[in-house]
């Protein structure tokens, strides 16, 4: 088997020195009107491993990072009471939904992942497609679950912070308490 990072030969996922290097993330975040978007990694650094999101193996790889990542912050974080983790848009694309894996590793004592909560109704795809296009052509978001607990948005990447914030307005206005948001990389170079 080969590392998904760097292609060595590894047993595992990644390689021991590529699981070392993408531990040591450290957190960053964007502020868009007060609402905070954390990442972990910038997008450039582990672009080739999100794009196997697109894969059947993703699932695995995505799994092994999200644990380096997400799985740590949950073991970290303290809020002192329970909240939701809800993944955007965790409709099952390629045999998986990579937001779901995502929202599912942060599950702890005070985490909960709520998974087909909020969808997009509309079946367009940003990748690739111009900040005037993306405001053009919105997600449409829809919640199909009551929430009663503080919320955490889940999201793969932050690239214009439009899906996100598209998503907490429609929170708000569900009287829905969100946190932030969690991604796994800042695609803003």
């Amino acid at each position: 088997m080969r590392c998904q990072s760097c292609g060595c030969f590894a047993l595992r996922t990644f390689c021991s020195d590529c699981t070392r290097i993408l531990s040591q993330h450290s957190l960053g975040f964007r502020d868009d009107a007060g609402f905070k978007v954390y990442y972990f990694y910038k997008y450039s650094d582990i672009k080739h491993i999100i794009h196997t999101k697109h894969h059947l193996h993703g699932l695995f790889t995505l799994k092994a990072l999200a644990n380096l990542s997400f799985s740590k912050f949950a073991k970290e974080f303290k809020f002192g009471e329970k909240i939701l983790a809800i993944p955007l848009d965790d409709s099952i694309n390629s045999g998986y939904s990579h937001t779901a894996i995502l929202a599912n590793s942060l599950k702890s004592k005070e985490i909960k992942p709520s998974f087909n909560t909020i969808k997009a109704m509309s079946n367009i795809k940003y990748s690739g497609q111009s900040l005037s296009y993306r405001k053009k052509h919105k997600r449409n978001f829809k919640l199909f679950k009551k929430v009663d607990k503080p919320v955490i948005l889940v999201d793969d990447l932050i690239t214009t912070g439009l899906t996100m914030k598209e998503a907490f307005e429609v929170c708000q206005k569900a009287g829905i308490s969100v946190l932030f948001g969690l991604t796994l990389a800042d695609a803003k170079p």
